[in-house]
């Protein structure tokens, strides 16, 4: 049996969008800091990437952490008052922060351990208990730091995940999902600016490799999206989608020209996340939930259900029926991923079933034109190649036959 799980961004859609979006959310504010433009440029966000701050939601927050602690770094005897978040970046407004080399800050989260937001806040408060502070000037850096990067993943409680929202959504796609007013009057840098990266030759090829060879196909992403299509088709039967759940995931397959196949984005998991009480962070890349989700959706196509037996599977050790048909026979388990989080969680998942004797063989093939993302990724890849449209012929090429 072979199985793929197919990344989004990096992977089937050049992500302009986001890309933009970071720059935009993170130029906001710089600007309001008084610092100008100061976003990291292409070269350091393949940095991020590369030490598993793949989600922007991470990226920009961390990256607006550095330019304050830098500026405190460099500005030792500035007071701080408590304030809003965005008074409180005003307050950069008279000194000036030098040049900032993300790379170096970014390689210190490695020091680290727990999710990204953890692992960002542990670096910068390291560099902050060093500096000589006044008592007033902490307690407002410990306000604003909780608001910063205390949960980027609550939207009602992260003002930098609020502002990139609405970037890459629009205004108006922003209130419709979020119920909320908008800032500005913004144009949607997703639908302006992200672009299919695969061609039609190689979808051709994917569709190919279901239809006669047999190949279970599940998209496998990180992005935010709506809730299992198989409790409620939002898509076809609902004017609204639900509060809180943005189809980002969904209008990139829609670029593809991929809709039906299933998938297991941000919105499934925020929906498993609430059905059993936990952190939506917690059950995402690089966590094995995800990828046994994706795993058991490409093979059953029941996303909810897949949800919820992913869950069991990890939490509780319990074996589930739909795990059934890969115990009949080996598992071949392809993953075209750009980055190491999420093939950190398909091994994660590739050691669970095989405690729950599942013969899987993880073949993981990463995608980048090189530069430091490429490094990380060619440890636990087979092969790196520059494309999707290169992965999925790598894998006509060296796929084996489908079983009975």
């Amino acid at each position: 049996m072979n199985i793929l799980l197919l990344d989004v961004d990096g992977v089937l859609v050049d992500d302009r969008g986001y890309r933009a979006g970071v720059a935009a959310t993170i130029n906001h504010y710089s600007q309001m800091m008084g610092q100008g433009d100061r976003a990291p440029d292409a070269a350091a966000i393949e940095v991020f990437h590369a030490h598993g701050f793949t989600n922007e939601w991470d990226i920009c927050p961390l990256a607006i952490g550095i330019l304050i602690t830098a500026g405190l770094r460099e500005n030792s005897d500035l007071a701080l008052a408590a304030a809003s978040f965005d008074d409180f970046l005003s307050q950069f407004r008279s000194v000036t922060i030098g040049p900032v080399d993300y790379r170096e800050w970014i390689a210190a989260t490695d020091d680290w351990s727990g999710r990204p937001a953890e692992r960002a806040m542990g670096a910068l408060a390291h560099v902050l208990s060093a500096l000589p502070l006044s008592d007033p000037t902490r307690a407002s850096l410990a306000v604003a730091f909780s608001k910063l990067l205390g949960d980027p993943y609550d939207f009602a409680s992260a003002p930098v995940t609020q502002m990139f929202q609405e970037h890459v959504l629009g205004s108006a796609m922003f209130e419709e999902i979020y119920r909320r007013r908008p800032r500005f009057d913004l144009r949607s840098l997703l639908f302006d600016e992200d672009r299919a990266a695969l061609s039609a030759s190689a979808r051709a090829t994917l569709l190919d490799l279901m239809s006669r060879a047999g190949v279970h196909v599940c998209v496998y992403t990180s992005r935010p999206s709506l809730p299992p299509t198989d409790v409620l088709d939002w898509l076809g039967n609902a004017d609204r989608a639900p509060v809180g759940y943005s189809p980002e995931a969904e209008l990139a397959l829609r670029l593809v020209d991929l809709s039906d196949l299933p998938l297991i984005g941000m919105g499934r998991m925020q929906w498993l996340a609430r059905r059993v009480g936990s952190k939506v962070e917690y059950l995402t890349k690089p966590a094995p939930v995800q990828a046994l989700a994706a795993i058991l959706s490409a093979i059953s196509c029941r996303e909810s259900e897949s949800l919820e037996a992913a869950y069991r599977l990890v939490s509780e050790g319990e074996s589930v029926p739909l795990m059934s048909r890969m115990i009949e026979q080996p598992v071949d388990l392809w993953v075209v991923e750009d980055a190491t989080p999420g093939l950190h969680a398909a091994a994660g998942a590739v050691d669970l079933l095989g405690k729950h004797g599942v013969s899987v063989r993880l073949r993981a093939l990463g995608v980048s034109s090189g530069g430091p993302k490429a490094e990380v990724l060619a440890g636990p890849c087979e092969v790196i190649v520059p494309t999707v449209n290169e992965a999925i012929a790598y894998i006509a090429e060296h796929i084996q036959p489908a079983g009975p």
